[in-house]
């Protein structure tokens, strides 16, 4: 059984059980900062909730990363300062 296979029957059985798991870091109050620097955030571990009482079951985990710009159509949103010295 393939990895994404196995995560995908784990979640169904979660989700049966009434455990909800939630993936997005914009829900922050269910996860702890464990490590870097930065204003945005990246999940490490999703955090598991009880759908009928709302209550967390697990905890997430966060790491701090620098926040991710919004860059216009066409653009690779990587340049390193070498190349915007390089630039006129």
């Amino acid at each position: 059984m393939s990895t994404l296979k196995w995560q995908v029957s784990v979640r169904k059985a979660l989700l049966g059980l009434g455990v909800r798991v939630i993936e997005s870091p914009d829900e922050r109050e269910h996860f702890v900062v464990v490590e870097g620097e930065g204003e945005g955030f990246e999940v490490v571990r999703p955090a598991y909730l009880d759908q009928a009482t709302g209550k967390v079951v697990l905890s997430g985990q966060l790491r701090r990363v620098p926040r991710q710009e919004t860059q216009p159509a066409g653009g690779t949103g990587t340049q390193d300062a070498a190349m915007k010295e390089d630039q006129p």
